[in-house]
């Protein structure tokens, strides 16, 4: 029998990721462009009524489940580099995090950072999952600025062209940057 999507766990979550969200929007209002920029809460939604982020994040692990899984999709669970990847393709497919720009605006000035905004997201969310998956709160995401860069262009690249992520491969990287970047404070 098939998952539903009312059986996910994570749905819980929800108001984290608004909270991570908003935190996250605050961060980069304080750059070039960044009062432009706004939450869309919607796409998240609510844990009674979860937006389109969180249900392509469960109708993508319903599908990753079955290939990983087969015939025991239903019984089995994605580790947290898997949930972490596939939450990570709903961000960039949907962008909560969206420029409001009033069309008298002229020559506004923007940074990399307000420009890629859901992409700087997805490092505070995985710095989030880290933490609450190895219950190490006093722990921190410490990426060299090259590497982050680096990992923030890679993102961009699959957010123009979102068939080119593949799930389990990017799950392999985030394996890769909490093992050699997730360190204490």
């Amino acid at each position: 029998m098939a998952e539903s999507v009312s059986e996910f766990g994570s749905n819980k979550w929800i108001p984290n990721i608004h909270e991570l969200c908003f935190e996250v929007l605050k961060n980069l209002q304080k750059h070039p462009g960044g009062r432009f920029l706004r939450f869309q809460e919607d796409l998240v939604g609510t844990i009674d009524k979860p937006g389109k982020i969180v249900e392509e994040y469960q109708s993508s692990a319903i599908l990753l489940k079955k290939e990983i899984y087969k015939d025991f999709a239903s019984a089995s669970h994605l580790d947290h580099h898997k949930i972490a990847a596939l939450y990570i393709r709903a961000f960039l497919m949907h962008q909560p995090l969206r420029f409001d720009i009033p069309p008298e605006t002229k020559n506004m000035d923007r940074c990399l950072n307000t420009v890629l905004s859901n992409e700087y997201l997805i490092i505070a969310y995985l710095a989030v999952i880290f933490k609450g998956w190895n219950n190490k709160p006093d722990w921190t995401l410490k990426m060299d600025a090259r590497y982050k860069f680096d990992f923030v262009k890679l993102l961009y690249r699959f957010r123009k062209d979102i068939n080119k992520l593949d799930a389990l491969a990017l799950s392999n990287i985030v394996c890769l940057i909490e093992k050699h970047f997730f360190k204490k404070l």
